[in-house]
C-alpha cells in the first residue's frame, strides 16, 4: 500500500535529515561577522540577532530535578507549551499528545477513559503527576485522568526508565501537567486581572466556557481563581455515524495562591475539584455494543479533588541549598449506578504523600559537581463497595505504602563531556483484608553521558532501571468477571524490574538558514528488558479466569525522532517513532505496543497582523504486530489551525480556530473498537481584562 511505504521511507529518513541539517549549519555563512552557532553552544539561550527570533528552549526538571533546557538533557523528552496547547483547543489528553513519538492514548476518544501507553508500557508504568502530586488511579476499563485544559501552563513526558528521579512505577516514563498561576496571566505592573473564554466544537456541539480571576494582593502575594464548565453531545465518526455514550459534562474548580516569604523562598498552594457526570457502558474502552450482560449500561459520576502545597528554597548566593518540597492529597472517586435496576457501585482511591530534594553545587578544579538528594513517601488506599457491601473483584479494599530515596550526582567533566550517575532506593508493603501481605525492595541505579562533539552535536548514551509495586488491584482482586469467567487474585505476583539503554544524539543550531533562526533535533534509539513483566491472561470469551501473572521476560525496543525548527515568521516540526515489543521467551507480541508513525506540521506568523496559520498531519501504519484480536488499518489524519492576537483591535481578545480531521477519516486508534471523531469545527475566544 502506497501509504505504508510513505511511512517508512519518511522515518528510515528522519535521522538521516536531522543529521545531514545540522552538519549544514557547521558550513553556515557566519552572520553579522560572528558565528552564532558557536556562541549559542555554550550558552542557555539562542543567540538573538532578529527582532523575531524563537523564545528560550524550553526546561525540563524531570531529567534531573535541575532546571536544563530540554534539547542538552540526555533523555528523551518532549514538552507541550502554553503556545501549542491554545493551537490545540484541546479538549482530552489525545489532542495534547497526538503525534508525541513514542506516545499513544488507549481507551478511545472518550476522555474520562483514556490511559496513556509510553513506549508500550501503561497503567501503573506511566507514572503522573499534577503540580507535583501523583495521580495514581489505574483501574480496569475506567480510565485515568480528570483534569480541565484549560487550567495547563505545559505538559511534560519523559520517555523511558525514570523510577530513579520521578518514583517507583516509572518504568514507561512520566507526564507531568503543570497548571497556570496569576504571574502567567499577569500583564508587569498589573495587581489585578481576569480572563473569560468561550469555546465551541461542531462534531459533539460542545460548549466550554472558563472563567479566571488572578491579581497581586500584595507584593509578595498572588492568587488565581478558576472555574471551566465543558458540556458536549455525542460525536459523529468520519462515516457520520453519532458514536453512543460520547457526550459528556464536567465542571472544574481550581483556587492557585503564592506567597513570596523572602527572595529566596517561595510557598505556593494548590487546590482543584473535578466532577463529572454522564451515562456510559460498563466497559467503555473496549467498543463493545451494550448489553445487558457484560458491557451494561451505567450512570457514572468521577470526582477528583487535590491539594498540593509546596516550598521551594532559590538562592543564587547558596551554593548548598537549592530545595523543594511537595505534601498532597489526591482522593478520585468512580460512582456508577447500572441504570437497568439501580445497582450502585462505587470505587475510592486516596493518595497522601510528600517529597523533597536538595541539590548542593560544588566547585572541583573550576569543575561544577550538582549533588541531588531527596526522598518520597506515599500511600494509596482503595476501596469497592457494591451496594454498600465491599466486593474483592470491583475494586479489592487494599493499601500500599511505598518509601523511596535517592541521590544523584551531575558532573561537568569538561565543557565537552557531562556525566550523571544517581542510585534508587524503593520498598513497598502492599496488603489487603483477607489476603496475603507483601512487601519488597529494590535498588535502581542510573547513569548517563554527553559529549558536544561540535557546537551543534552532543550524542548521547543512558542506562537506567525502573521498579513497580504490583498494582493492588492486579495482586488480590477475584471473583466474578463476567458470565463463565472469575478473577483469580495472586498474592505471588513479583515486582517487575526494568533495564532501559538509550542511544541518542541531541541536535541545536542556531541562525542556519537565516538570522535568528533555531533548528532542534533529538532522534534516540532505546532497548528496554522488563523482567516479571505483569500482564492480564484468560480475560477473553471462553476462558474460565481472568489472573494477573508473571512474565518472565520482555523486550521492547525502538526508534523515536522529534526535530523543530523556527524563524520567528516559519515555523514546522516533524516526529516519528517505530517501536516493538515481544514475550522473549515465547516470541508472542506483547499488548499495547502501537504502529509505527510519523506526524507533520508547519505554520507561518503574519506578525503585522498578529495571525498564525498553519496545519499538522499524522500519518499511522497499520497494526499487525498484535497480542490478540485482528489487524487495525493504518490512517492519515489532517488538521488546519489558525490564531489571532487582536490586541489591537480589541484590547485583551485572543481567538483561536481550527478544523481537526479535515478529510473526515472514519479511524480508530490502535484495537479499541470505537471510532474517532470526524470532521470538527473548533473555535475559541479569551478576553483579558
Amino acid at each position: 500500500m502506497a501509504f505504508n511505504k510513505s511511512v517508512r521511507l519518511l522515518m528510515a529518513t528522519v535521522s538521516t535529515f536531522a543529521l545531514g541539517t545540522a552538519a549544514y549549519a557547521q558550513d553556515a555563512t557566519n552572520i553579522s561577522g560572528t558565528d552564532a552557532a558557536d556562541v549559542s553552544a555554550t550558552t542557555d539561550q539562542p543567540v538573538l540577532i532578529a527582532e523575531n527570533s524563537i523564545a528560550l528552549d524550553a526546561i525540563t526538571i524531570t531529567a534531573n530535578k535541575l532546571e536544563t533546557s530540554v534539547i542538552d538533557a540526555p533523555a528523551s523528552i518532549s514538552v507541550v507549551d502554553e503556545e501549542e496547547l491554545e493551537r490545540r483547543q484541546p479538549s482530552d489528553l489525545s489532542d495534547i499528545l497526538r503525534g508525541m513519538p513514542g506516545v499513544e492514548i488507549y481507551g478511545g476518544p472518550r476522555s474520562t477513559v483514556q490511559e496513556p501507553i509510553i513506549r508500550g508500557l501503561t497503567g501503573d508504568r506511566v507514572v503522573v503527576r499534577v503540580d507535583g502530586a501523583r495521580a495514581n488511579m489505574s483501574v480496569g476499563h475506567k480510565g485515568r485522568f480528570f483534569f480541565d485544559p484549560e487550567v495547563l501552563k505545559s505538559v511534560e513526558v519523559y520517555r523511558g526508565a525514570a523510577s530513579t528521579m520521578q518514583g517507583t512505577g516509572a518504568l514507561g516514563g512520566v507526564i507531568a501537567l503543570t497548571t497556570k498561576d496569576a504571574n502567567d496571566l499577569l500583564d508587569p505592573g498589573q495587581k489585578i486581572g481576569a480572563r473569560v473564554k468561550v469555546g465551541y466544537a461542531s462534531v459533539d456541539h460542545g460548549l466550554t466556557t472558563n472563567g479566571m480571576a488572578y491579581g497581586r494582593p500584595t507584593d509578595n502575594t498572588d492568587i488565581l481563581v478558576s472555574v471551566t464548565r465543558e458540556s458536549t453531545g455525542n460525536f459523529e465518526s468520519g462515516d457520520g455515524v453519532k458514536q453512543q455514550y460520547t457526550d459528556d459534562d464536567y465542571i472544574n474548580g481550581m483556587f492557585k495562591g503564592g506567597i513570596d516569604i523572602n527572595d529566596a523562598s517561595r510557598l505556593t498552594l494548590s487546590v482543584q475539584r473535578y466532577s463529572d457526570d454522564h451515562q456510559l457502558p460498563a466497559a467503555p474502552d473496549s467498543g463493545a455494543a451494550v448489553n445487558s450482560t457484560s458491557n451494561y449500561l451505567v450512570d457514572r459520576e468521577s470526582e477528583e479533588s487535590s491539594l498540593v502545597l509546596r516550598y521551594s528554597y532559590h538562592d543564587l548566593g547558596n551554593d548548598w541549598i537549592d530545595a523543594n518540597v511537595n505534601a498532597y492529597g489526591m482522593r478520585t472517586d468512580l460512582d456508577e449506578k447500572r441504570v437497568s435496576d439501580g445497582r450502585h457501585d462505587e470505587r475510592t482511591l486516596d493518595t497522601i504523600g510528600i517529597d523533597g530534594n536538595n541539590t548542593s553545587r560544588f566547585d572541583l578544579a573550576g569543575r561544577e559537581l550538582a549533588v541531588t538528594v531527596g526522598g518520597e513517601l506515599y500511600q494509596d488506599s482503595q476501596e469497592g463497595r457494591r451496594n454498600g457491601v465491599a466486593v474483592a473483584n470491583l475494586f479489592p479494599d487494599a493499601e500500599m505504602t511505598i518509601y523511596g530515596v535517592y541521590v544523584d550526582n551531575a558532573f561537568a567533566v569538561t565543557d565537552a563531556l557531562d556525566l550523571t550517575v544517581g542510585v534508587r532506593f524503593d520498598s513497598y508493603d502492599l496488603s489487603a483484608e483477607g489476603q496475603r501481605s507483601r512487601e519488597d525492595s529494590a535498588i535502581s541505579p542510573r547513569f548517563s553521558a554527553s559529549y558536544r562533539v561540535t557546537s551543534w552535536m552532543q550524542p548521547y548514551v543512558s542506562y537506567a532501571e525502573a521498579f513497580r509495586a504490583p498494582a493492588m488491584t492486579e495482586m488480590y482482586a477475584s471473583g466474578y468477571h463476567f458470565p463463565g469467567n472469575n478473577f483469580v487474585a495472586n498474592p505471588d505476583l513479583e515486582a517487575e524490574k526494568a533495564k532501559t539503554w538509550e542511544f541518542g544524539t541531541n541536535f541545536k543550531s542556531d541562525n542556519l538558514l537565516t538570522a535568528g533562526d533555531a533548528f532542534r533535533a533529538k532522534v534516540a534509539y532505546f532497548h528496554n528488558e522488563i523482567e516479571d513483566y505483569i500482564e492480564q491472561q484468560g480475560a477473553t470469551f471462553g476462558s474460565s479466569e481472568t489472573k494477573s501473572v508473571n512474565v518472565p521476560e520482555a523486550e521492547i525496543k525502538g526508534f523515536e525522532a522529534e526535530l523543530s525548527y523556527d524563524t520567528g515568521v516559519v515555523f514546522a516540526g516533524l516526529a516519528a517513532s517505530r517501536l516493538r515489543g515481544e514475550n522473549t521467551r515465547t516470541g508472542e507480541n506483547l499488548a499495547n505496543i502501537p504502529a509505527d508513525k510519523v506526524a507533520v506540521s508547519g505554520g507561518y506568523r503574519f506578525e503585522d497582523y498578529g495571525v498564525e496559520l498553519g496545519g499538522r498531519a499524522n500519518m499511522v501504519d497499520r497494526l499487525t504486530r498484535i497480542a490478540s484480536g485482528s489487524e487495525v488499518p493504518g490512517y492519515a489524519t489532517f488538521d488546519l489551525f489558525a490564531r489571532w492576537d487582536a490586541s489591537e483591535t480589541v484590547p485583551g481578545l485572543t481567538v483561536n480556530a481550527g478544523i481537526d480531521n479535515l478529510f473526515d477519516h472514519n479511524y480508530q486508534v490502535a484495537d479499541q473498537g470505537l471510532y474517532e471523531p470526524g470532521r470538527n469545527f473548533k473555535i475559541s475566544a479569551s478576553m483579558k481584562f
